[in-house]
């Protein structure tokens, strides 16, 4: 009478994963980076501000606090795409994956635990204002 979830899943042509963690933002780009890995691969990395409504903020005349993420892209067309269109200013709706490790300190201590962002899909909603027009 009952049959698992994985058994009906026949609407998908994706492969099923029991456990994965993905975070969507929409948010405004601040900082973008072209950077390089150890091997020379190019990749970018950008910082997302997130608005968000804060009560406690709501006091001191501001209801809105943004919240900064740092995303890093390596699909080789998303990276020129975002090179050559996008900048300061853009909003995007992004989903990532979402890692976190655990950096150590020299006498083997868990010193911080690190969020990374890795982008797999994007959406432009509004792309920034030309420079003229901002001037």
């Amino acid at each position: 009478m009952f049959r698992s979830i994985a058994a009906q899943r026949s609407f998908s042509s994706s492969a099923f994963r029991s456990q994965f963690a993905k975070m969507q933002l929409l948010g405004t780009i601040g900082n973008v980076t072209p950077r390089e890995t150890k091997d020379g691969v190019p990749f970018l990395t950008y910082s997302l501000a997130v608005n968000r409504y804060s009560p406690q903020s709501a006091d001191e005349g501001k209801t809105t606090v943004a919240d900064w993420y740092n995303i890093s892209v390596f699909d080789d067309k998303q990276v020129a795409f975002f090179q050559n269109h996008l900048r300061s200013g853009a909003q995007v709706y992004v989903e990532a994956d979402v890692r976190q490790r655990t950096i150590v300190d020299e006498s083997g201590e868990n010193k911080l635990i690190v969020t990374s962002l890795r982008q797999t899909s994007y959406d432009v909603v509004r792309f920034p204002k030309k420079l003229e027009e901002s001037a």
